[in-house]
């Protein structure tokens, strides 16, 4: 009778991993690292446990490649059979641990691209850079400027991008954010099942951003072609912004529970009046979207594209605050027309108390005089009588010789910017009704997307690279940038492996 004999084993297909291990914990266990301090020590595990973990996922994917079947028949999309299949097929991949290599087999034809099942099979990107490197990279880029991303991120994963490349990779992850909300984006816990009563709060504000001049926009290059190349001047802050803006249009959406006030609450003047007044309607399930790249015209459609999919069936009470740009008040009425939902279109009482103050600096001389006037003034207007108001500026006009009149431009303009608006100025009814009147959140959001990352000091953005910023900024703040990625993750492998194939290979990772 035959001796028995065991049947071979199968190769360990992580013996380079243990063996980096084993390394790391010989070195550990020398006398070298006995006297090493705990920082020296945190140092050499972070590296040498980073190299570990690269090694552990290049064994995987090395074992995945050698378990790789071949398969009988692959078809392109371009209907070309791909008859001959060659094993030993590498392709790098960058990621969050180190650069490893992906081995798997081509299936080839004469005069056809080569296909690789094996990368649709394991989801891999068409770029070098691993989809979890790619996400790092969006995060940081939102949140930095590209050098310090850049710095930070090698402090991380060990591994050095550069600024473009930074870019270049949040370029091509923001690129689908409009498409993504365009979809039914589910509504914020806070609107489900709304009541009646809840108001439903629409915002939009513009500010500027630094742009190279070939992204200006055209009546903006224009404009600077026409004038010629800027002289050299030493007051580079002051002209910094002279034709070099483009306008970033931002928006907000968010529900808010009635709060009746009076204009007491809005702008207390005795101890009384402080001690009792009530704050405004709080802000909750805020939704933001800004873009340099669409028009005013297309943000407002988006605000409202929105706002119905919180509210379809237009049950609730729309409030829309603005700044009172005519072109945002012509974008939002033509807007609720053609969807035939009712708004109530309120410009905010920050900028209207502005135009006051400005009138007060012509009219008094005093600080004392023009905080009284225009506390009076402001709280008529709050009451519902911004007419009274102008009548009175007007009053002040025709009272003065025609020389003391030119000298009191402030009090033209108040009283034309507050006739122009009147429509828009029924305070006295929004606080009966327990709405908002101040665009206190849509100014917030323009300052921490806008503001808060791309108007650093010195700073030229391009049109793409802005827009990328903005539109992952808003994503991220609003806490989709989850469901997002999975979304992108989906629609860049449909794209990448999905399309290139024909008949029933299964593609899905």
């Amino acid at each position: 009778m035959a001796p028995y004999t065991s049947a071979p084993q199968a190769p360990d297909p992580f013996t380079a991993t243990r063996t980096r291990m084993e390394e790391m914990l010989a070195h550990l266990s020398a006398p070298a690292m006995a006297s090493a301090t705990a920082e020296g020590l945190e140092d050499y595990i972070t590296a040498a446990g980073r190299e570990v973990l690269r090694q552990m996922l290049q064994d995987q994917l090395d074992a995945r490649a050698a378990a790789e079947v071949r398969v009988e028949v692959v078809t392109g999309s371009d209907a070309v059979v791909r008859p001959r299949a060659e094993r030993g097929h590498r392709r790098l991949l960058a990621t969050t641990l180190g650069r490893v290599e992906a081995t798997r087999i081509a299936y080839r034809a004469p005069g056809a691209a080569n296909l690789h099942p094996g990368d649709a099979a394991l989801a891999l990107p068409r770029q070098v850079y691993s989809y979890p490197l790619q996400r790092a990279v969006a995060l940081e880029v939102a949140e930095t400027p590209l050098r310090r991303a850049g710095a930070h991120l090698e402090r991380t994963t060990g591994g050095r991008l550069g600024t473009r490349q930074l870019m270049e990779i949040a370029c091509r992850i923001a690129a689908h954010i409009p498409a993504f909300y365009q979809q039914d984006v589910p509504a914020p816990a806070w609107a489900i099942g709304s009541e009646g009563d809840r108001l439903l709060v629409l915002s939009c504000d513009a500010t500027g951003v630094n742009m190279i001049p070939s992204d200006l926009r055209e009546p903006v290059r224009a404009a600077r072609a026409a004038d010629g190349p800027q002289p050299p001047s030493a007051q580079l802050s002051s002209r910094e912004h002279t034709g070099r803006r483009r306008m970033a249009t931002v928006f907000a959406v968010y529900d808010a529970d009635p709060v009746p006030r009076t204009g007491a609450d809005v702008l207390p003047v005795t101890a009384a009046e402080r001690a009792a007044r009530t704050h405004g309607p709080r802000a909750r399930g805020r939704h933001l979207e800004g873009s340099l790249e669409r028009s005013t015209a297309a943000m407002v459609t988006a605000m409202f594209d929105h706002a119905e999919q919180r509210d379809p069936d237009h049950r609730r009470r729309w409030i829309v605050l603005v700044d009172g740009a005519n072109h945002q008040l012509e974008c939002i009425a033509r807007e609720a027309a053609a969807r035939g939902v009712h708004v109530d279109t309120i410009v905010d009482i920050v900028p209207v108390i502005e135009y006051l103050w400005r009138a007060a600096e012509d009219l008094h001389p005093g600080h004392a005089a023009r905080a009284a006037w225009v506390a009076d003034a402001a709280r008529t207007v709050l009451d519902g009588h911004s007419p009274r108001v102008v009548a009175a500026l007007r009053q002040h006009l025709r009272t003065r010789p025609d020389d003391d009149a030119k000298q009191l431009p402030a009090v033209a303009r108040t009283a034309a910017y507050l006739q122009a608006k009147e429509p828009y100025l029924r305070y006295h009814l929004a606080l009966a009704m327990g709405w908002p009147i101040a665009t206190g959140v849509i100014e917030g959001s323009c300052r921490f997307l806008v503001k808060d990352r791309l108007d650093a000091t010195g700073a030229r953005w391009s049109l793409t690279g802005a827009e990328a910023v903005l539109l992952l900024r808003a994503v991220i703040d609003n806490g989709d940038f989850e469901r997002y990625w999975r979304y992108f993750t989906e629609l860049d492998h449909l794209h990448t492996h999905a399309v290139r194939y024909q008949g029933q290979l299964v593609l899905a990772a």
